[in-house]
């Protein structure tokens, strides 16, 4: 083989590779497609898992302080990763929800049109309809042109007609366009709480390697005694007893076990939930005080003469024949004279039966929790399917808040008190009253979520 062939191979053999795949960057991302943007997320998720790979290698080692502070190192890079890939996936869901708000837009705006048209038809069916035959041969228009405009009176109401159920289709186009907005921006908040979460869990990273990097080899045994009341620590807070709303009982890690998997995909804090969840309020110092001790036709002082009223005894009775459950003797919470004249709240969460699916009307959470949970009939009454409706609820009570808050913990008190007081019909003076004062239960609901918080925060470091 000649000289200057073999050097040619051998050039190519050894030139670089040139590879298509991206960086784990988060610096040029404006303006780039979806497919690059999956990759780069991608590329960071893959490089996230080396990182996982490589710490979970050193945390099979015995305890030192130089093993620990490779595995912070470690940490520290997986976060790192971790938080570039959620930022490129926000940044895709915000042009997601931009063009969704385009596509709102263009609907309402043909609706608009469409309803002008009808306007115009409606005017002139009601002219041709009203034109008697009598009227017909006084005027002085020709018979001829009275059948014809007979024969226009059918175009104009065929033409109603039409654009009737065009408009019905641009209607329900719109509703299923605000749909997948809210979701998309429900998304989008889980993705925050994600990314908040994994800032500060590399903020505290950082301060623990300062702190290793102070000790020395002497403080080895103190070290060790300190993770390991560290650990019970976490194991009391773990092991506390937590009660439901409902008077329901588990321990802090089981619930939190139930909720945290679905925060990110709902977009509500699991502390926040936890929070509703548990026992304490204003109403007599304990939610759970009289809840789930009575049936829903039971004797009761007030209009309907039993513990639930009657408007939602069919959604009563349809979710329990659903569920093959007695309806007789389905425990639902008995009424609190203070707080109003009726029960009827069902499960751990208390969800009344409208709220939790309204047959008639079509509405509900059951559908929505079905859908998170994937099953096919979720139950108020099961641990999971209604903390996951508790967490859809203030999912709706935040979107509506933070129109008029931004910090967490007004977030959370106004989420609370709507949780309390009604998604739809608190005025502003009920949602003050109720999320405002210290002794108020958004106040005392968004203030236990923080202490949940620090406790959650201690259980994933």
């Amino acid at each position: 083989m000649p000289k200057k062939i073999k050097l040619i191979i051998l050039t190519f053999l050894f030139l670089p590779i040139v590879s298509n795949a991206f960086e784990c960057s988060i610096t040029n991302i404006e303006g780039k497609s979806d497919s690059e943007l999956e990759a780069i997320a991608l590329q960071c998720e893959k490089e996230a898992a080396e990182q996982k790979a490589l710490l979970e290698a050193k945390q099979r080692e015995s305890v030192t302080i130089e093993r620990d502070i490779s595995i912070l190192d470690s940490k520290i890079d997986k976060t790192a990763l971790d938080i570039r890939a959620t930022k490129v996936r926000i940044y895709q869901i915000g042009q997601e929800i931009d063009q969704k708000e385009n596509d709102i837009r263009t609907l309402s705006e043909k609706t608009e049109e469409i309803i002008d048209h009808l306007g115009v038809l409606v005017k002139r069916a009601n002219e041709l309809d009203s034109f008697t035959y009598l009227e017909a041969m006084l005027s002085q228009e020709s018979i001829s042109s009275f059948f014809i405009d007979s024969n226009d009176f059918d175009e104009v109401k065929k033409g109603l007609s039409d654009k009737l159920s065009e408009l019905r289709n641009v209607k329900e186009k719109t509703e299923v366009a605000k749909i997948q907005l809210e979701e998309v921006e429900m998304n989008e908040r889980g993705l925050k709480i994600k990314t908040e979460k994994e800032k500060a869990q590399a903020e505290n990273y950082k301060d623990q390697k300062q702190d290793l990097l102070s000790l020395n080899r002497d403080q080895e045994a103190e070290y060790k005694a300190a993770i390991a009341e560290k650990e019970r620590v976490k194991n009391a807070i773990k092991n506390r007893l937590f009660r439901t709303v409902g008077g329901v009982e588990l321990t802090f890690g089981e619930a939190l076990k139930l909720i945290q998997p679905y925060e990110e995909k709902i977009g509500v804090e699991a502390a926040l939930t936890l929070s509703i969840l548990s026992q304490e309020s204003g109403i007599d110092g304990l939610i759970g005080k009289n809840q789930g001790r009575c049936t829903y036709n039971q004797k009761a002082t007030n209009k309907a003469g039993t513990v639930m009223s009657n408007s939602q005894k069919p959604a009563f009775l349809a979710i329990t024949a659903e569920l093959g459950m007695d309806p007789n003797t389905t425990p639902v919470s008995c009424p609190i004279y203070s707080d109003g004249a009726y029960g009827g709240a069902m499960g751990p969460s208390q969800f009344m039966p409208n709220t939790w699916w309204d047959g008639n009307n079509g509405t509900g959470f059951k559908k929505r929790v079905a859908k998170v949970l994937g099953v096919s009939v979720p139950s108020p009454f099961n641990n999971l399917d209604a903390f996951t409706g508790t967490a859809l609820y203030l999912s709706d009570a935040m979107y509506r808040c933070k129109t008029a808050f931004s910090g967490q913990f007004d977030l959370w008190s106004c989420s609370a008190a709507k949780y309390y007081s009604g998604l739809y019909n608190t005025t502003s003076n009920t949602l003050t009253q109720h999320m405002k004062p210290t002794y108020s239960y958004g106040y005392k609901v968004a203030k236990r979520a923080q202490e949940f918080q620090k406790d959650i925060d201690l259980l994933n470091n």
